[in-house]
């Protein structure tokens, strides 16, 4: 029976960040990931020379914990613009950051989406949340987006065509039901920083948090069938002893391992991919769908316009996301998507649009974002045994990252203490 410093279990963004903080201490982990690639719920798959993220995920290069933990640089990211086109009255129009674009700023008070007062306040919303980000995105109070949003007096339709579709499809709740804080954090994210995507696509992050391990010190394909104090049981009957356990598994398999722990709500989406000869706009925006929510998807964007590596040469990929499950059938619910965007973009352009996948993400992240006091009990499950995974932090990559450094971070200092 083999013997190890800590076992990490779990390769998803948390897991690989717990490990990383450990070796970088001294500490020798050994990281076992249940599949066959890191990486969790942030992966990519290759279809005829295209780049499909599982869902549509960006990387916000402001994020505190992946400009810490990450190369950004090696990533080679692509940036969407800042704004965005708004689907509205049969026409697009364009919301823009005041500050980085004032002319395009200006024009975003014609774009339909918002009222001369409006914009008055989206300034002061973005002053106010930048100023906020030394604070802690974890939940405070429970007032949600969408209430904060009417406190602060925008207009019905800044809420529908603007706020609702664009985070709406950043918290896959179009109900704006996360915490008003949390919607605060990120919103000063994106005025600080760029939605970005990685060459080679999502997966790229989980691969270099991965390469960066020591040799040796990752397993995949070790399933862990139970876990009882620090011994680990894989799924073929190897047994592992540990001095401590770091439980990075997904949400949904960590009561499993761990019975009594938190099972939070999930959030789904759906994500078409097309293939094109051509991007129906050129331009690395992101669209959204502010008619009311007409048709079923919610925002579309062409990721090859962000970073050419998702598409092959003379080639662009479409990426049409759908906020919720979607209808079951594959092919019905790309027939109500091309009806919707044949309205956008014309039905000549989209025959010549070829479905490669249809990409249903029913567990894409957890609904709850915790209170303080829960985030730092969480992180502690029991004698030299450590948790962490986005549901106990934020949903987002920055909440995995943190999670799994803060989880490695407990674990050093009780042995400090010890």
């Amino acid at each position: 029976m083999a013997n190890h410093d800590v076992i990490v279990i779990g390769g998803g963004l948390a897991g690989l960040a717990a490990a990383r903080t450990l070796a970088a201490a001294g500490v020798a982990p050994l990281l076992l990931e249940a599949s066959a690639e890191v990486g969790g719920r942030v992966a990519t798959d290759e279809v005829d020379g295209f780049l499909l993220d599982r869902g549509f995920q960006v990387l916000l290069d402001s994020y505190p914990e992946a400009r810490q933990q990450l190369d950004l640089a090696a990533l080679q990211l692509g940036r969407f613009a800042p704004g965005a086109l708004i689907r509205r009255e049969g026409g697009f129009g364009r919301v823009a950051d005041h500050w980085r674009a004032p002319v395009a700023g200006v024009r975003s008070l014609f774009s339909g989406a918002f009222t001369p007062i409006d914009a008055l306040r989206m300034l002061k919303l973005r002053s106010n949340a930048i100023l906020a980000l030394e604070g802690d995105p974890i939940a405070r109070g429970d007032e949600t987006a969408a209430r904060g949003l009417h406190r602060r007096g925008f207009s019905d339709r800044a809420i529908e065509r603007f706020f609702r579709p664009f985070f709406g499809g950043v918290f896959l709740d179009t109900q704006l039901g996360a915490p008003v804080h949390w919607f605060e954090f990120l919103f000063g994210m994106f005025a600080i920083g760029h939605a970005t995507l990685p060459s080679g696509g999502m997966g790229a992050i989980p691969r270099q948090l991965a390469a960066g391990l020591p040799e040796g010190s990752l397993r995949v394909d070790a399933r862990v069938r139970s876990l009882k104090g620090t011994r680990v049981e894989l799924a073929s009957g190897e047994l592992l002893d540990a001095d401590a356990v770091i439980l990075a598994t997904d949400a949904r398999n960590a009561p499993v391992l761990l019975p009594g722990s938190r099972a939070p709500q999930w959030s789904s989406c759906v994500t078409l991919y097309y293939a094109a000869a051509a991007s129906p706009i050129a331009e690395p925006l992101l669209m959204l769908n502010g008619e009311d929510r007409r048709g079923p998807v919610n925002h579309v964007c062409v990721p090859s316009d962000v970073n050419a590596s998702y598409a092959p040469p003379g080639q662009s990929l479409i990426s049409a996301t759908v906020v919720g499950s979607g209808h079951a059938d594959d092919a019905i619910l790309d027939r109500d998507a091309r009806a919707q965007l044949s309205g956008w973009f014309g039905a000549d352009a989209l025959r010549g649009w070829r479905l490669l996948r249809v990409a249903r993400v029913p567990y894409a992240l957890p609904r709850a974002v915790p209170a303080p006091d829960s985030v730092a009990a969480a992180v502690r499950l029991g004698p030299q045994l450590y948790g962490c995974g986005d549901y106990l932090e934020t949903p987002s990559i920055n909440g995995a990252l943190r999670s799994g450094r803060r989880a490695a971070e407990a674990l050093l200092a009780d042995r400090r203490a010890r």
